[in-house]
Parts: C-alpha cells; structure tokens; sequence
C-alpha cells in the first residue's frame, strides 16, 4: 500500500470535515426512554427560541436547525411556531404543560438555555413530556461559535435516538463530486446540504465516493497518478492508494460491513470484472468472468452477497453473487435497462436505477418478495441512490428542472424530496454512517 503524504491544505479540509463535533454532552437526568406514538403516528413537539441579546441570530439559528433536523427524520411534527406565544414562560409553579397541549403539543417540547460569549455555545437543552408532565432527559453541550449547527445536530440526535431508540441521521455527511473547473473534485456537506466544502485538491479527475461502515475513511477513484486508481483519506489525514490490480479502469468502490475488504471495477484482464480487495493481506480476489461488463458491486449488509450490474445477457441488469463469485443470478427483470444496485442498511431493499420511456429512474426492490417499487417519476434521470444511514431516506443524482445535475435527498417512499446542491453540476452522492 503506497502512502502519499497529503498537502496542509488537504489535512485542513479533512480536519474540518471529519473532526468538527462539538464538546461531549453531559447528560444531567436518567434516561427515562420515550417511545415513537402508536400507528406511525408524529411525534408533536415544540422548540420555542429563547431571547438572548445580542446573539439572537446565532440563537434562531441553532433552534431552527433543531426543528428542522426533527421534521426531516419523518418522525416528528414541529408544531406551528407561531402558536408558541399562546404559552407563558415557566414560573414558580413550574412549566405550563396544559398550554402546551392546548396549542397542539402533544407529546413534548424542548427548552433551550443558550448563553453565547467568548465566541463559545454554552447549551443546556431540557425535554419535557407533556402527558407526563415531567423532565425526560436534559443535554448541555459546548464549543466554538462556528460549531452552532453541529451542536444543535447532536441535540437533534439525542431526541431522536430518546424517542425511536435508533440513531438519529442530523450529524452525517454526504459525499459527492462536482466540476471544478475541468477537473471533477470530491466534496462534502451536511446531510441537509449545509457546509459545502471540497476536500480533494488533485486537479484531475476524482469520481466514485464511498463512505466507510463508521464514516471514519472515504474511498474514491482518482486519476491522481494519470491512471485511475481507488484512493482512501482517512481520519489522520493520510492519503493511501490502495493496491488495486490496476488497468486502464479502476472504478466503483464498495466496503464490506467490517471495513477489511472493498469490491471494485477494473479492466486489467481486458474486459470489465469484479475484484475483492482484502485490506489485511493486500490481496486481489477476481470474483467474475465473464464476456460482458461487469460493474458497480455493492455488498450487502450481512457481508454475504454482492449485487453488481452486468451487460452478459446483452443490456443491463441488476445480478447478485455470493462474496466468493459464486451462485450468480440475475434479479432485475422488468425494464431492458437497470444499474447502480444499492443495498438499504438492514438488508431488506435494494435501490436501483431502471431507464423507464428514455429517462433513468429510481426503484426500490424488496429482496424477500423482489417486488419493485417506482420512486421517481416526471422529467430528467435519477442516478445514482444511497440510503441513509437509518433506511428512511435515499441521496440521488438528477438533472430534473433546469437539466443541470444536482444532488437531491428524499424519503424511502420516494416523497418530501429536497434539493440539496446549487451551481455546478453534482454527482454521485454517498452518505456517510
């Protein structure tokens, strides 16, 4: 494995990508552990913005970064802000639970205690039960002024994880590639598509990201060495290239759920096959042979399948194969076009792209009944979908609209989508565990 010592610019941005968090919480009250409302119902909660002089904008800030984090989780239902001022401030009798529900706020709301000096966040963040009428849980965090929105993300966390018992998707990141100026560069962004920043500086071509199992390295295929080759950074800002078989076309990187092994493309032996590449030994597995392209592998969560795409029945379709190359079976049937297999988080789906009426759309299969499910529909193609970490939500690439390709997020249903990236073309998104 060769190491390339990466420029103080590069280490810079990594930094500032993977290490800004805010200070550990510390958690003041037992955890009592909410539960998400019977039938899927939301969870109704309030988040009133308290008044700080001075730093009210850092304050509005940070709350509605909370709000809006918890509406986008899909499982709970921000009630109008508006409304909050039909609710009176606590006072020696203590919080006005019966105000709250009167306005809509079922379940629970948050009080914020922000003090803002120094350029430091001093954060105290209670959450309260309305039918109980009682302090559930209460976090206190700090950190840096320019770490307001990650603060405000890991209390977002923390009330969902209190609620679902599952971790909550407001501190990820998504990768992707975008132009920069004739070269294509790998970026980052919050999941919300805040934070834009570039974190290769190659000058060439940069394609293909892929997040590791715990989000600690990031895996790419760069034209860095004028041949393409699967390049990783990882958290101690080290640039690794990874000892792949080579040739003219090394692309689409996928990690086993441990982390030791990725799959990837090459065409070394004349024709596109699928490789394994154990990170302990450096040892190269060919997993196909075959006579048509074979490409885009994706290892399923359990470690025990992969799903690639494959021409050898002469047009794409989605196959899946043990890890060791065998039992290979084609699963897409309907269509004469689908691609760009991606496994959901606990196994049960596979996303992939089908070319419906001369436009590229997203589905979503069910592995047990491999019933298919269209997500998108109208206009412009839909490429390239990752799951969220939690499987509620998928990143895409699209050209719809002005037929400029943009990264877009929506829900697993294929509804609530939301534009993420402006201005250059954006492509190939991965989101990160």
């Amino acid at each position: 494995m060769q190491r390339h010592q990466p420029t103080r610019s590069t280490i810079a941005l990594l930094a500032l990508a993977l290490f800004m968090a805010p200070a550990a919480a510390q958690d003041e009250d037992p955890d009592i552990g909410g539960v998400i409302r019977g039938g899927g119902e939301a969870i109704k909660v309030g988040l009133p913005v308290p008044t700080v002089a001075g730093h009210q904008a850092t304050v509005d800030e940070i709350v509605q970064t909370v709000r809006d984090d918890l509406s986008f989780s899909g499982w709970f239902q921000v009630v109008d802000p508006s409304l909050y001022r039909l609710v009176q401030s606590p006072d020696s009798k203590g919080e006005p639970f019966e105000a709250w529900e009167s306005i809509g706020v079922e379940d629970a709301f948050v009080r914020f205690d922000i003090k803002v000096a120094d350029n430091r966040i001093d954060l105290t963040a209670r959450l309260y039960d309305v039918k109980s009428k009682s302090l559930i849980r209460a976090w206190r965090y700090g950190g840096s002024v320019d770490l307001r929105r990650r603060v405000a993300h890991t209390v977002s966390d923390q009330i969902v994880l209190n609620y679902t018992g599952r971790k909550g998707v407001a501190m990820t990141r998504i990768a992707f590639v975008s132009k920069h100026g004739e070269n294509k560069e790998v970026y980052l962004m919050d999941y919300d598509g805040a934070r834009v920043r570039r974190l290769t500086t190659s000058g060439t071509i940069n394609l293909s990201p892929a997040w590791s199992p715990d989000g600690s390295e990031l895996a790419w295929v760069s034209w860095h060495k004028r041949q393409p080759g699967v390049f990783l950074m990882n958290t101690e800002g080290e640039l690794l290239n990874l000892p792949t078989v080579g040739g003219e076309l090394s692309s689409a990187p996928d990690w086993s759920p441990d982390g030791t092994k990725l799959a990837y493309t090459s065409d070394v032996d004349g024709n596109s096959e699928i490789y394994l590449l154990d990170r302990t030994t450096g040892k190269n597995s060919r997993l196909t042979r075959h006579g048509g392209i074979d490409t885009a592998p994706a290892i399923s969560p359990n470690g025990r399948e992969i799903a690639f795409t494959s021409d050898r029945t002469g047009r794409p379709h989605i196959y899946l194969m043990g890890v060791d190359g065998l039992d290979v079976r084609r699963i897409s049937w309907d269509g004469t076009y689908n691609e760009s297999p991606a496994w959901s988080p606990d196994g049960s789906k596979l996303a992939y792209v089908s070319r419906l009426e001369g436009v590229f759309q997203i589905m979503v299969m069910d592995m047990e009944t491999k019933k298919t499910t269209r997500l998108t529909y109208g206009l412009g193609n839909n490429e390239n979908p990752r799951w969220s970490p939690d499987g509620r939500h998928l990143v895409f690439a699209s050209n719809r609209g002005n037929g400029r390709y943009a990264i877009y997020t929506m829900r697993a249903d294929g509804s609530q989508t939301r534009q993420l990236t402006t201005g250059r073309d954006a492509y190939t998104p991965d989101w990160s565990r």
